[in-house]
């Protein structure tokens, strides 16, 4: 898949650009079923399937103290869209004259001119243009003057509920995993690169692999979780370079549990996101790891000394074993 931040440098493939348009933080199932119809059509006619989306997210640049954090980073999300069988993703600079156009000028500059695009997939409740005036209704009446097809997807609901970046949001927030997995379609995952730390857990049995954080995202509630660790194999998405192209990663993957939290037991100065892996030896200083949390085990605390901490750490241990036991 192709990953670019301008119309310029999206290829010509096929007979034309097919295009889906949202924010798709998250990729969750009801993105999913965007993305799908997308992907069925271009396969269908033979032409080239382009996920439209914007960084950074329109209200980091509209409302910038109500700017929701995100549950993935841009590479994250690229390397989703890449597995779910999408030819492009463009993603757009959002700025504060894009977001003064009018629907008609988003219409007939971006999607008409710009980008050819012949056919068109958005979701029930998508909007665009200049103050969000611009409804599905609005991009259907506007792209039949130019003999575009618009489908416009329904809502996926889940538990009486329409699943929405929010809804997920909200889950990963307060440390509910499975559910936040059950909307996402997936395990809700953090990728970083293993940067040095304490080293304390080493001398406690507990060697764990400190990840790096980027700032802005989602994190779940504090404490620690069961997990699985992917060592990631092959470069990163980019490496900070535009366009690029962006394919799924995969690699050894090992049971783990993971601690995030400020390590109030040492006194802490900063978050920290640590996963001891089960049953693996070597040096993983550099390397960028994909975890997936599945289950919270418990919430930060506080120990009366290293002894009560470490004895706290083989209890968690075996809660972790156990779960990963039970759920694959």
């Amino acid at each position: 898949m192709d990953l670019c931040t301008s119309v310029a440098d999206v290829p010509q493939r096929g007979t034309g650009n097919l295009v889906a348009i949202g924010k798709w933080d998250g990729v969750h199932q009801a993105h999913q079923a965007i993305i799908a119809a997308l992907v069925t059509e271009a396969k269908r006619t033979g032409g080239q399937s382009v996920v439209m989306g914007f960084h950074p997210h329109p209200m980091a640049v509209l409302q910038p103290d109500e700017a929701p954090s995100m549950l993935q980073t841009l590479e994250e999300r690229a390397e989703v869209l890449a597995g779910q069988g999408v030819d492009v993703h463009l993603a757009l600079p959002f700025s504060q004259a894009f977001a003064a156009m009018t629907p008609e000028q988003f219409v007939g500059d971006v999607l008409v001119r710009d980008l050819g695009a012949r056919f068109i997939v958005v979701g029930f409740n998508f909007t665009f243009g200049r103050g969000g005036r611009g409804t599905a209704e609005t991009l259907r009446a506007l792209c039949d003057a130019h003999g575009i097809p618009v489908r416009v997807v329904s809502p996926v609901r889940q538990d009486g509920e329409n699943v929405s970046s929010s809804e997920v949001r909200f889950h990963v927030a307060e440390g509910h995993m499975e559910r936040a997995a059950h909307l996402l379609g997936r395990p809700f995952s953090i990728t970083g690169t293993v940067v040095p730390g304490d080293r304390r857990g080493r001398t406690m049995g507990f060697p764990t692999a400190n990840l790096s954080l980027t700032p802005g995202r989602q994190l779940p509630a504090l404490g620690v979780y069961a997990c699985r660790v992917m060592l990631l194999e092959g470069p990163a998405p980019c490496k900070g370079t535009l366009p690029c192209t962006v394919t799924p990663r995969n690699g050894p993957t090992y049971g783990a549990m993971l601690n995030l939290g400020w390590r109030p037991t040492f006194e802490g100065r900063d978050l920290r996101c640590e996963a001891h892996l089960f049953d693996f030896q070597g040096d993983l200083y550099g390397r960028e790891l994909r975890v997936e949390l599945l289950h919270r085990l418990r919430g930060e605390k506080t120990f009366a000394g290293l002894d009560a901490l470490k004895a706290h750490l083989a209890e968690d241990e075996q809660a972790a074993r156990a779960y990963l036991s039970h759920h694959g």
